[in-house]
């Protein structure tokens, strides 16, 4: 079953490569236009999406670890970022929580910062595609939508920030509520189950961060950041190797909905069906215009996959006993 799933996973990107290449969606000799410049941009950008990818994670590790350095999470970060472009699925998030907890005390507290990182960079896509709502209506031309916001425009946007900053000032009081703490830990005590115990750890564990929730706020800020500055360098590939000056919220748009379908692991780094998902995003935020946007996604994907080359070889040849030796 295993080398079924495999196999279908290779032949799913094969397949929508070829039909992006038939239906001229995708052109691999755009990859031999890039000049020099662009090349560097482009690689500055990624070192700089790495840098604060990693300050973001360091801001909750150190909640539950005050010895984890921020040189050694630069490094984590960096191993579990490359992973994440060669191989299937989450791999790269569990080899550098290993790699990062490795002779730590609180693995767990340091495993439950990796997956709040992520759940906070999700919600980060959500507030981006909400503040973004309009922009799509527009370009959907759904006329029956575009009258409403036109008029409301400015108490919607007003809206959408008091909901959020609400939400946000919810999540505070919860964290800092002793009673509703107890209340969960108390009635789930009540089972002796092993996944249950590990339950109880773990929301012990979230609940640490209720005196910290100004790191989680700083957390947010750069995780939109780190999708502007994706939505930089797409932008920047699509004026350079498209010759079109397209809007950098349709980037930021599309690049967004590409994380959020990357969750599922249709593909090893979702190659090919990231391709064709940004193409279609992107055709539809830009009033139905056809252009190579699958190549502007795979040379991204492709500089991002040379930046991370280095961390692969360091994993292969450095690092993958000892982490094996870990688990």
């Amino acid at each position: 079953m295993n080398y079924f799933k495999i196999t279908l996973k290779i032949l799913i990107p094969i397949i929508i490569i070829y039909l992006l290449i038939k239906y001229n969606s995708l052109d691999f000799s755009r990859v031999f236009e890039l000049n020099i410049l662009l090349i560097l941009q482009l690689f500055f950008l990624c070192f700089f999406i790495v840098i604060l990818g990693a300050l973001k994670w360091f801001l909750l590790l150190r909640i539950q670890n005050t010895e984890l350095s921020l040189k050694r999470t630069v490094e984590s970060y960096y191993l579990g970022y490359a992973l994440n472009y060669y191989l299937f699925g989450v791999a790269g998030d569990v080899v550098k929580t290993i790699y990062i907890a490795k002779n730590k005390s609180n693995k767990t507290g340091i495993a439950l910062s990796v997956i709040l990182d992520r759940v906070v960079g999700l919600m980060c896509m959500g507030i981006i595609i909400l503040y973004s709502v309009p922009v799509i209506l527009e370009n959907l031309n759904i006329n029956s939508f575009l009258s409403i916001y036109d008029s409301n425009i400015y108490l919607y946007y007003g809206l959408l920030t008091f909901l959020i900053f609400s939400l946000f000032l919810l999540g505070k009081m919860i964290l800092n509520s002793k009673r509703i703490e107890n209340l969960i830990i108390r009635s789930l005590k009540k089972y002796k189950n092993k996944i249950i115990k590990m339950l109880v750890e773990t929301i012990d564990i979230f609940f640490t961060y209720k005196k910290n929730s100004l790191n989680i706020f700083f957390n947010i800020i750069l995780s939109i950041s780190i999708q502007i500055i994706i939505a930089i360098a797409l932008y920047l590939i699509t004026l350079k190797t498209l010759m079109v000056d397209l809007s950098l919220i349709s980037h930021t748009v599309s690049s967004v909905c590409v994380q959020i379908l990357s969750i599922i692991p249709i593909s090893p780094g979702n190659i090919g069906v990231g391709e064709a998902a940004f193409s279609q995003i992107m055709y539809y935020m830009n009033s139905k215009t056809l252009l190579e946007f699958a190549s502007v996604y795979f040379i991204y994907r492709l500089i991002n996959m040379i930046f991370a080359l280095p961390g692969m070889f360091v994993y292969f040849f450095a690092i993958k006993r000892d982490l094996a030796d870990e688990k």
